[in-house]
């Protein structure tokens, strides 16, 4: 999804101050930094056709009990080599990064995109979901982006800073997700699954980049007129020159807010949840590592919510079925849709 580099900026943060407790080398680091895209990367094997029997899983493990996911990434560390498990192990630590901002900061996102489409305005709806809450995430990293560093994509290539990892680092980490997927989901991958994935998203990034915006207006007349489209998803995925502090969506004056998925106000923005989550996610490694880590530390961890922060339902692990709201499918479709692959796209739900 476009919070790519918010993602990656939230883990160098917690690097910075707590690369003792990751891994000090720079194969730790850059497995680390590569964690805290989570099963991101999943959504691009739509580009390898011959992973079709995955192309769900994405979204399968956005919505799976988080819990069983982190107790069967504790126990794939066994499966590597001795001189793979520091890599492996500073994976999994930002994997549970990108769970922990995942999961704090989706229902601010999902309380914007669901008031926007059905805020009466023509021609949208929760059908358009995955574009607006597109659209919400990427003004999010154009925000953090500027915030970090006072730079924006015109000199920042995310698909040259982001998703980092040799060759063998990869390796390690599908023998991983091989196992967790089998041992939490029931489902079993090729351990060159994970490589694939990350490597269609590093492709898939270069075809978003276009500070210029040339593409996107090519995108957006492809998109709407001849694939009928009420909206663009690649015009609303890819970065802009946007040289910003703030965002319409960050409720920086602490509006009142009600959680889609728990009933719960809140007036927490952006910022606020960013740096919370920063401080759980530490908390959650430290008990990750510990020897005496099993599902009730895991159950703790989570706090029984999924990476939307929805209380978790059971899910079906090859259709992903039983959400009500509107999954997070689009980079799988538009990457379908490049590919010219109608059955591979998967249908958002709608609520």
């Amino acid at each position: 999804m476009p919070a790519i580099m918010t993602h990656d900026f939230f883990g160098k943060d917690v690097y910075a101050a707590h690369a003792d407790l990751i891994g000090a080398s720079q194969d730790e680091r850059d497995a680390f930094l590569l964690g805290n895209q989570g099963p991101d990367p999943l959504f691009y094997l739509v580009l390898t056709l011959r992973m079709r029997p995955f192309f769900n899983l994405g979204g399968v493990m956005h919505r799976a009990e988080p819990a069983k996911l982190l107790c069967a990434l504790k126990e794939s560390l066994e499966v590597l080599e001795p001189d793979e498990v520091p890599v492996g192990r500073a994976y999994a630590a930002g994997f549970l990064c990108h769970y922990t901002l995942d999961s704090s900061m989706h229902p601010l996102v999902y309380q914007q995109q669901f008031a926007l489409c059905d805020a009466g305005i023509e021609g949208l709806t929760r059908k358009d979901g995955n574009e607006v809450h597109a659209e919400i995430e990427r003004e999010f990293d154009e925000m953090v982006l500027y915030t970090k560093l006072g730079r924006t994509i015109v000199d920042y290539k995310p698909y040259q800073e982001v998703l980092r990892g040799s060759d063998d680092m990869l390796a390690a980490i599908g023998k991983m997700y091989a196992f967790f997927c089998m041992k939490a989901l029931r489902v079993f991958p090729p351990v060159d699954m994970f490589s694939a994935a990350v490597k269609n998203f590093r492709t898939t990034q270069k075809l978003f980049y276009s500070p210029r915006t040339v593409m996107h207006a090519v995108a957006n007349t492809v998109e709407t007129r001849m694939l009928q489209r009420n909206y663009s998803f690649y015009k609303s995925m890819a970065h802009r020159d946007n040289p910003t502090l703030v965002s319409d969506f960050d409720n920086r004056l602490h509006q009142g807010w009600e959680n889609p998925f728990t009933g719960e106000t809140c007036t927490d923005g952006f910022w606020d949840i960013f740096d919370a989550a920063q401080i759980r996610a530490v908390h959650s490694i430290e008990a990750f590592f510990d020897d005496d880590f099993d599902q009730a530390r895991a159950c703790a961890i989570t706090g029984g919510v999924d990476f939307s922060g929805e209380p978790v339902e059971e899910v079906d692990a090859i259709t992903g079925a039983s959400k009500a709201h509107v999954e997070q499918d689009g980079a799988a479709q538009l990457a379908a849709q490049l590919v010219g692959d109608d059955a591979a796209r998967p249908d958002a739900a709608t609520v």
